[in-house]
């Protein structure tokens, strides 16, 4: 009698979870994942790359004019009060022009640009400033004194070839856009 009623709950509860409705099925969620075809890189910022071929030319176009000129003076001649002022004049002319370009450029889009520009500036105006002083001291005396001053102008138009740092470091050019920047601007290349 006892596997009759075991058998009787066993039918009537297989009929009842057979009879009943099917548990609802789970929803189905699709997920698009973010479009996985890689983006062309956007190129570097044409802003930073024209303010960096402006610094750099200004800078190697100095020197590369400061360097040409040297090269065509002929050694062994002697140094004599107007050929002093000319050159003075010449090299005036060189530095001016450098502090012109570095002025004329937009503020920078590298952090602390702006200041290694300054600092530039201040320098090739040294320079251009000593070179006219220098100058203007032959035109109103030829005396040792004049002369001495305008050799030591001389070696004062020579600090920015000298002294300015390497720009790549000295700008700070250390992350990947600004160095994708510096590698587009063809002033920056090498110095000429």
């Amino acid at each position: 009698m006892k596997t009759k009623i075991l058998l009787i709950v066993l039918a009537l509860f297989v009929t009842t979870a057979c009879s009943a409705e099917p548990p609802a099925a789970p929803a189905t969620v699709t997920v698009t994942p973010p479009s996985s075809a890689p983006k062309a890189p956007a190129g570097p910022d044409a802003k930073t790359v024209a303010w960096l071929d402006g610094m750099c030319g200004a800078i190697y176009g100095y020197m590369k004019a400061s360097n040409d000129y040297a090269s065509k003076q002929r050694s062994g001649t002697e140094v004599t009060r107007n050929a002093l002022k000319e050159e003075l004049g010449i090299r005036a002319g060189f530095a001016g022009k450098a502090v012109d370009e570095l002025t004329a450029l937009p503020p920078s889009p590298i952090p602390g640009g702006d200041t290694v520009r300054k600092s530039l500036v201040d320098q090739y105006t040294a320079a251009r400033d000593a070179a006219n002083t220098g100058k203007q001291r032959l035109e109103k005396s030829g005396n040792s004194a004049a002369m001495d001053a305008a050799i030591q102008a001389m070696d004062a138009t020579q600090k920015p070839i000298t002294e300015t740092p390497d720009l790549m470091p000295a700008l700070k050019i250390d992350t990947q856009d600004l160095m994708a920047a510096a590698a587009e601007a063809k002033k920056c290349a090498a110095p000429h």
